[in-house]
C-alpha cells in the first residue's frame, strides 16, 4: 500500500515533515514522540485513505501490457 501507485503517499509526508518541525520548533516534545508523529503521518496515513477512499494500488495490477503488439506499430522484420 505505500507504494508509487498510492497517490496519498507525497501530500502525507510533506504533512509530516512540518508537523515534525513544527513540533521541534515549538513544543519540548520528546524525540520518541516527533518521530512517532512523523511516522503516524507518512507511514500509517497514506494507507489508511487509500483503503477509505480507493486510490491506485500496484496490487490490483495485472501486469499485461496496455497496447496491443498487433496493432502495426512494430517492426516486423526483426521478428523471428
Amino acid at each position: 500500500m505505500l507504494s508509487a501507485g498510492n497517490p496519498y503517499v507525497l501530500p502525507s509526508v510533506l504533512v509530516a515533515a512540518g508537523a515534525y518541525l513544527a513540533a521541534t520548533l515549538l513544543t519540548d516534545a520528546s524525540l520518541l514522540v516527533r518521530i512517532g508523529i512523523l511516522a503516524l503521518l507518512a507511514g500509517v496515513v497514506p494507507i489508511v485513505l487509500n483503503r477509505l477512499l480507493g486510490g491506485g494500488s500496484a496490487d490490483g495490477w495485472s501486469g499485461e501490457p496496455i497496447e496491443d503488439p498487433g496493432d502495426g506499430d512494430v517492426d516486423e522484420s526483426r521478428e523471428a
